[in-house]
């Protein structure tokens, strides 16, 4: 249960009744006309005020509305017992997690709406009751009502005003752009149509690619969100047409998306997808996939770690430092799902599957990790497939090349006796680790050049910037 705090009384409520108004000022609404408070949660007894000491931040009541007129049995508490409810601005979840998602998501386009359709300008924190977002609620498909959105979406959203910075940037970016009505998608046929049209194409690649045995232009698992990560698409054409016609070619594809977001020929725009994030002081939007790829950085590789502290056998995974970030190489189910996520840079979070990296080994270097097939058929190495003997060699090989400060002898090569017995009946170490070992050889036989590259197509993958991603701005 979310309770009030003296950083709720620097900023006026972003919701309900009471919605522009310092918590001060609803503080004294509230006791002025004995609307009750609740301690500790929305299920407690009824408390009534009678006075506050905003620098003590102490209220000052009772339990009982006739006593506290009369001034009888009165307890003074602190502000921080009361339940931050709807009247405060209050009443929703905290963010994060997909429900919470579907909430954030879903709300952007109702504040889109309302700056767009209904108020056509940049929005002010006081426009935005729930009768106003109503207003532009009917050119809104989401996951999540209007109304659902209101009542239970994250708090911290709304009080931070990141809908209405990312809203207000939107719209002083696009306000010429499109046509109105600006309809707002979230989770609908519409949106899910997009992805179909890149689904018909990857399809028709991969059919191409078994028949010729050549690498597709893709990695075989180039989820949707690679190909463009939209959370939100905007659109003026109608809720219930097709949004992009079906093609057999990336380029045709990709170039059908940047000719719908008005990126060429400087045509209006039609169809565009947004990538949000949660806002802090200032709100930024970036396009990315352009026809020169600007952001296409290189990203250099500097070096690897077995774990966090350079032992090998304390944890199932490594690590490469590439450029200003680095990414985690482990299973991410036991003995099952060996990838890895990028950590510390622009693309953040971002995970990136063995078959993908398979893929761009194969794609810069013609070698795959363990020999265990090519191209599509391209497999894992099970824990009960391991060959102990071929996975201690390439220990003992790079054991003592790791980055400083743990290169050389920080951690002396054991016997492989020793080493048998650290990894007895460990099944998701030998799956996890093996798998780092054997991407790190092929990985470290390439020539300086090809591994910035492969360390580059990495990075680019997990911030949905392949060759074949799509256009698409993000708001942070």
């Amino acid at each position: 249960m979310a309770l009030l705090q003296t950083k709720d009384f620097k900023k006026p409520a972003g919701k309900g009744p009471y919605a522009g108004k310092s918590r001060e000022q609803i503080l004294a609404l509230r006791i002025k006309g004995l609307i009750p408070f609740k301690i500790g949660g929305s299920t407690s007894k009824d408390f009534f005020g009678s006075g506050y000491d905003i620098k003590k931040f102490t209220i000052t009541g009772g339990f009982n509305k006739i006593d506290v007129k009369k001034n009888k049995g009165l307890q003074t508490i602190k502000i921080s017992q009361l339940y931050k409810d709807d009247l405060f601005g209050g009443g929703g979840g905290s963010g994060g997690g997909a429900e919470d998602t579907k909430y954030t998501e879903s709300g952007q386009c109702y504040f889109n709406s309302l700056c767009f359709n209904v108020l056509n300008r940049p929005l002010k924190r006081t426009d935005t009751s729930l009768e106003n977002l109503k207003k532009g609620a009917k050119f809104v498909q989401a996951t999540k009502t209007v109304e659902d959105f209101y009542k239970n979406g994250p708090d911290d959203w709304i009080e931070n005003e990141v809908y209405i910075k990312t809203a207000n940037i939107l719209f002083n970016n696009y306000k010429t752009k499109f046509k109105r009505p600006v309809y707002f998608h979230r989770g609908s046929k519409f949106m899910n149509d997009i992805y179909k049209a890149k689904q018909e194409v990857q399809k028709y690649e991969l059919t191409q690619a078994r028949k010729s045995g050549k690498l597709p232009q893709a990695p075989g698992s180039f989820s949707n969100d690679k190909w463009n990560p939209g959370d939100i698409w905007m659109s003026d054409l109608p809720p219930n047409s097709q949004p992009l016609k079906i093609f057999k070619d990336w380029s045709e594809l990709n170039q059908a998306v940047l000719n719908e977001a008005g990126e060429l020929k400087s045509k209006d725009a039609n169809l565009l997808g947004v990538s949000l994030k949660k806002l802090g002081s200032t709100a930024n939007i970036q396009k990315f996939n352009l026809p020169k790829r600007v952001n296409n950085i290189s990203v250099p590789f500097k070096g690897f770690i077995f774990g966090k502290n350079g032992d090998f056998f304390s944890s199932i995974d490594m690590y490469f430092k590439l450029g200003l970030g680095e990414v985690q190489f482990r299973a991410f189910n036991s003995t099952s799902a060996w990838q890895g996520e990028i950590k510390g840079a622009t693309a953040a979070g971002g995970k990136i599957g063995g078959g993908n990296l398979n893929y761009y080994l194969e794609k810069h270097l013609n070698k795959t990790i363990g020999n265990s097939g090519r191209g599509l058929s391209w497999k894992e190495t099970p824990f009960n497939q391991v060959n102990l003997t071929k996975m201690y060699e390439l220990y003992k090989k790079y054991n003592n090349l790791q980055m400083a400060p743990f290169s050389k002898n920080s951690f002396p090569v054991v016997s492989f006796s020793q080493f048998q017995s650290k990894v007895k009946g460990k099944s998701s170490f030998i799956f996890s680790k093996n798998m780092c070992l054997m991407f790190l050889d092929s990985f470290l036989s390439a020539t300086k050049s090809k591994r910035d590259m492969i360390s580059t197509e990495i990075i680019r993958y997990a911030a949905s910037n392949t060759d074949v991603s799509s256009f698409f701005v993000k708001v942070f």
